[in-house]
């Protein structure tokens, strides 16, 4: 008869936290295998339901302080639910077992942001989890530790709180996002102020090397090669590779290909440039200047020393 009530109480409890707001929220799971917690520290967003479920042979309760919520007895191979709408941490007790502890870490948002390492300027995807039912995320960001600003004008999430939202990275930023029960922990994510293109071409009898060097090393670039067309004025991209983990690449051409070479970074086959490096004579090896800032378009006049 008691089990009966217990469970009768759980499922009131449940039905009382299932309203619309809870609808598409997710469920965390505590278990009481014995007389302990596991996990003994459970982080949720508002809104998430929380079920306690006994496991162990002898009978559990879960109180939190300050009439937050008290289960009353959960016995064996039963379960408890409950969903705390109000960010915080909330340490909870076994009554009958004083030295059974948990915390349960309530968020107003959760968000991370990928990829880990990008050049400033780039896009910065930010994503997480919000209460279920949140209609406007805000997105925020701190440089060096100043005031929070709005770096965009918000996201509306899925109807279980999930959003995703693109920022321009910007070097020692910190971002968190907004929801009506408050921010989230911020993320700070390696942003590097940009990177620095050296390109080197050796002539041999038989080919020309084309080497990349960049500083500091970028993670995930591909290098692509761009030859300067005589005949077109104007630059074609001709080859390609990704940088090695020394943030290094290199090129072989026949050695009769006597034109102008630069070398583009962008991260991967056709995203937007990030850097681009001087150019570089392929007859001579040694830095040249860019032919289009001395021919101009339409200009059959070679205009620089007779080289192609």
């Amino acid at each position: 008869m008691i089990r009966r009530r217990v469970l009768l109480t759980a499922f009131a409890l449940l039905g009382w936290v299932g309203g619309p707001a809870s609808a598409s929220a997710e469920t965390s799971t505590i278990r009481m295998p014995g007389k302990f917690f596991d996990p003994p520290r459970t982080t949720v967003v508002a809104t998430d339901l929380v079920v306690f479920r006994n496991n162990d042979l002898v009978t559990h309760d879960v109180r939190i302080g300050g009439g937050v919520f008290d289960s009353g007895p959960i016995v064996r191979f039963s379960s408890w639910s409950q969903r705390v709408d109000q960010p915080g941490g909330y340490p909870f007790v076994c009554t009958l077992h004083p030295f059974m502890t948990g915390n349960l870490d309530v968020l107003a948002a959760t968000v991370a942001a990928e990829p880990d390492s990008v050049l400033a300027g780039e896009p910065l995807t930010l994503s997480g989890r919000a209460p279920a039912g949140t209609t406007n995320v805000g997105v925020e960001q701190s440089v060096s530790g100043e005031a929070w600003t709005m770096a965009g004008p918000g996201v509306a999430p899925a109807p279980d709180g999930s959003f995703e939202a693109i920022v321009a990275a910007v070097e020692g930023a910190s971002y968190r996002v907004t929801t009506p029960a408050g921010a989230s922990r911020p993320v700070a994510p390696h942003v590097q102020a940009g990177v620095d293109v050296h390109l080197v071409a050796e002539r041999k009898r038989r080919h020309t090397s084309v080497r990349v060097r960049t500083m500091p090393a970028p993670k995930g670039i591909t290098a692509t090669l761009e030859l300067y067309s005589r005949w077109h004025f104007r630059w074609r991209s001709q080859r390609r590779a990704k940088l090695d983990a020394r943030g290094g690449a290199a090129f072989r051409l026949p050695a009769s290909r006597r034109t102008f070479a630069r070398v583009a970074l962008s991260r991967g086959r056709h995203g937007p440039v990030i850097a681009r490096s001087g150019v570089v004579s392929l007859r001579t090896g040694r830095a040249a200047v860019d032919p289009d800032t001395i021919r101009p378009p339409g200009d059959h006049h070679d205009g620089h020393d007779g080289h192609g």
